[in-house]
């Protein structure tokens, strides 16, 4: 069973969220693990390999659009409550992190993968990464009934191989540095996760559409429970978010819409939420995640 249907289950049952019970939930949640703490790094996508075009976010503007576009959030995007004029769209965030929390928790290995598939309108992508960084991963691209495989080579020892098109050159390495596709730190509460946000985002301050682009960037990769959760509450205290009813993912799956505004004609970004499961769903009209685990070995999807 996938976390969609899991979620469809207990989604019915699941009552309104506060801060309180979020806080109760993520605290007993994070007394059984103690996950390391590698290094911290930027929200920016590598400009190594080109194959990771194929891995970004996609957004209103498209796959490429969406990765490229993630800049630094202001501190003050994600501090203080939410005032009444946008209750019901913190509430649909709020909802959504106490579903977040209700989902298995997994730790992954580092000899795992991350594998996540993504429809873009007629594409769908899908990339196996290496959980450390170290081992060979892959990424397929299938449209209009043909499919493309590109290796991604893991970092080992400070060398990886080199790819050109969707080949790799035999005898030929080039320096890297390991590119973990999970990191074991990121906050677990709404507090730390703003703080991380504002730090360790990229590009020009003070924007909500790229607050948007930036919340979207880690809601579709792999967050364990209350990392996610703690994304989802500290977007829910983001200023001038508004809840679009009625609206549909990349695939036409229907729920509830989040709008960051746009300040300078770029199109709102509107994340997408299943209205009864609160699961994150996509983005309006343009993508879906469809699957998001941690397998054992590249090529596999459940």
């Amino acid at each position: 069973m996938d976390d969609m249907q899991l979620l469809r289950q207990i989604g019915a049952e699941t009552p309104p969220a506060t801060p309180e019970l979020l806080s109760s939930a993520r605290n007993r949640l994070m007394a059984a693990t103690a996950p390391a703490s590698p290094a911290p790094t930027r929200i920016r996508r590598s400009s190594r390999r080109n194959w990771r075009l194929v891995l970004g976010g996609v957004a209103a503007a498209g796959a490429a659009a969406a990765v490229t576009s993630v800049v630094v959030l202001a501190p003050n995007q994600f501090g203080g409550d939410a005032p009444a004029a946008r209750a019901d769209a913190t509430q649909v965030l709020r909802n959504a992190a106490t579903a977040a929390l209700q989902v298995p928790d997994v730790t992954p290995r580092p000899d795992q993968f991350i594998y996540r598939r993504i429809q873009d309108g007629p594409s769908t992508h899908e990339s196996w990464l290496s959980v450390d960084g170290t081992r060979d991963g892959l990424v397929r691209e299938s449209s209009a009934g043909k499919r493309t495989e590109t290796p991604v080579p893991g970092c080992r020892n400070g060398r990886a191989a080199v790819v050109k098109g969707d080949q790799v050159v035999k005898s030929q390495t080039e320096p890297c540095t390991p590119e973990p596709a999970y990191r074991a730190d990121m906050p677990t509460d709404a507090t730390a996760m703003r703080a991380y946000l504002a730090e360790h985002g990229s590009g020009e301050p003070g924007s909500p559409n790229a607050a948007g682009k930036d919340v979207l960037y880690l809601a579709e990769r792999y967050l364990r429970p209350a990392s996610r959760a703690a994304l989802y509450e500290a977007a829910a205290t983001a200023p001038g978010l508004r809840a679009v009813e009625n609206v549909t993912d990349g695939t036409g799956r229907s729920g509830v819409g989040i709008a960051w505004p746009s300040t300078r004609g770029e199109g709102d970004i509107v994340l997408v939420f299943d209205a009864e499961t609160h699961a994150f769903l996509g983005t309006s009209g343009a993508s879906s995640v469809l699957n998001l685990a941690v397998v054992d070995e590249a090529g596999q999807t459940d």
